[in-house]
């Protein structure tokens, strides 16, 4: 529980600060640590919920073509990774109610970072074997703060409602070293506009 503290903190300030202005407010179920292509997945279980809030296109960031401001957080339900994510997202409309929606973000989160090597000097056969098998078993993302790509295919069921298929990644881009197995998680997501949609 004292893992979920900071994520929520840093959660609730970044929501509560985003939904005075938000253009829609979202929540989904996602498959949590899925192999994705880019991810190596199926270290962590449970399924990912996530909520958040989005801005319509602002006007102010015009230079770069208009991007809505993305809020998030996901928390897992089998005590696996939680994270917080900010970022900017543009909207395609492919037809009057289908549009896609790349964005770009960063996160933090609540997981591992750093196992120690299996490498190390001077380790007995038994620790470096218990080393080896956290490698294998368990996620280190590597660095506590993250990129946050995703990509979203909407469809606008009402004025007010849409469904979104989501797709969020969190790595550090081999930034923080050669080992980056990433998170990715995909889902549903339902969303609720109750601002201008521009």
């Amino acid at each position: 529980m004292t893992r979920l503290l900071p994520i929520g903190i840093v959660a609730a300030v970044m929501l509560s600060a985003g939904v005075a202005q938000a253009g829609e407010v979202f929540v989904g179920a996602y498959a949590h640590d899925v192999d994705d292509g880019i991810s190596y997945g199926k270290f962590e279980d449970g399924a990912q919920i996530v909520a958040g809030a989005r801005t319509t296109a602002l006007d102010e960031l015009r230079f770069l073509g208009k991007p809505r401001v993305h809020l998030l957080v996901g928390v897992n339900t089998a005590g696996g990774t939680n994270y917080a994510a900010t970022g900017l997202a543009w909207r395609f409309h492919l037809s009057e109610r289908v549009y896609v929606q790349p964005g770009i973000g960063v996160a933090i989160h609540d997981g591992r970072v750093n196992l120690p090597s299996p490498d190390a000097p001077g380790l007995s056969p038994e620790e470096r074997l218990k080393r080896l098998r956290d490698f294998q078993t368990k996620l280190d993302l590597g660095s506590r703060v993250l990129f946050e790509p995703e990509l979203s295919l909407g469809w606008k069921a009402t004025r007010r409602l849409s469904v979104e298929l989501s797709w969020i990644h969190v790595s550090h881009a081999k930034l923080a070293g050669d080992y980056n197995p990433g998170l990715g998680d995909v889902g549903l997501r339902l969303l609720y506009r109750y601002g201008l949609d521009r």
